[in-house]
């Protein structure tokens, strides 16, 4: 499996943290380098073992995923590779860098890592499928997934439902063998996981349809209708958001409207 290190960054959104992963050795790569803390970029370093790496990839351009991509690029010379639009986070501080397209590909001495672009959790995101190599089949996911779970957060403005759920039918027609999330453990028996994620959504779809059936809502005033009292206080907000992001899909699928003051409400209903 590719060499794993975590992040001393854990909360209720980043599980016990942030997964920066190494693939290869000699002529290696390093895959969401995590936020900028001095340890974990020491950490990195060691485990690089003198070799630089040939490029920095990151999944996506969240803090927790790439604040630590300029240092590491400034003390081994490497360049920084994302999808497009990741270069205008403010954390940017202006290294080398390299804007990879769906399907490019990156060598490494344990095998080829291939761009697959998965938008949804944020527009620019990639996942990193080995194409070859003792690993082949495996897919370093970033946000796409979490380990441990059947959900990830998909939240506006840079969220969108329609585009995350198209990403795993994307994902799935790939075969993956294993996911490696950027926050909690592999995922094993892949094609399985996806189906689990896309129930999942369908799922918290079907309640906010069911919840709208009781008259308009805001996405605010849903989160009592669909989590009920039992959740977490510090998901609030990411509750809030995965609820905009339904609503929004559905009203891509034209099954709701506005209807007000910032309420939504089933299409044909009065």
């Amino acid at each position: 499996m590719p060499r794993t290190l975590l992040a001393p960054n854990p909360s209720p959104m980043t599980l016990d943290g942030t997964r920066t992963y190494l693939v290869g050795r000699v002529r290696p790569v390093v895959i969401d380098p995590g936020p900028d803390n001095p340890a974990h970029l020491d950490a990195i370093m060691d485990a690089l073992q003198g070799h630089a790496p040939s490029l920095i990839l990151l999944t996506h351009a969240h803090a927790d995923h790439s604040a630590g991509a300029p240092e590491l690029a400034r003390r081994t010379g490497a360049s920084v590779a994302f999808g497009a639009g990741a270069d205008g986070w403010p954390w940017w501080r202006g290294a080398q860098t390299r804007e990879l397209s769906d399907g490019d590909t990156v060598e490494t001495d344990e095998g080829v890592l291939r761009a697959v672009r998965t938008p949804g959790h944020a527009p620019e995101h990639l996942c990193f499928l080995l194409v070859d190599g003792p690993e082949r089949g495996a897919l370093l996911g970033g946000d796409l997934f979490m380990g441990g779970s059947d959900t990830t957060l998909v939240a506006p403005p840079e969220g969108d439902l329609s585009e995350y759920l198209a990403s795993l039918d994307r994902v799935e027609a790939l075969r993956p063998t294993v996911l490696y999330p950027a926050h909690g453990p592999p995922i094993p028996d892949a094609v399985a996981a996806i189906g689990r994620y896309r129930a999942h959504r369908a799922a918290r779809i079907a309640q906010v349809e069911a919840a709208l059936a009781d008259g308009p809502a805001s996405p605010g005033e849903l989160i009592e209708r669909v989590y009920g009292p039992e959740l977490n206080p510090a998901l609030l907000g990411a509750a809030e958001g995965s609820l905009r992001a339904i609503v929004g899909h559905l009203t891509n699928l034209g099954r709701i409207r506005p209807a007000g003051a910032g309420r939504v409400q089933l299409r044909g209903s009065e």
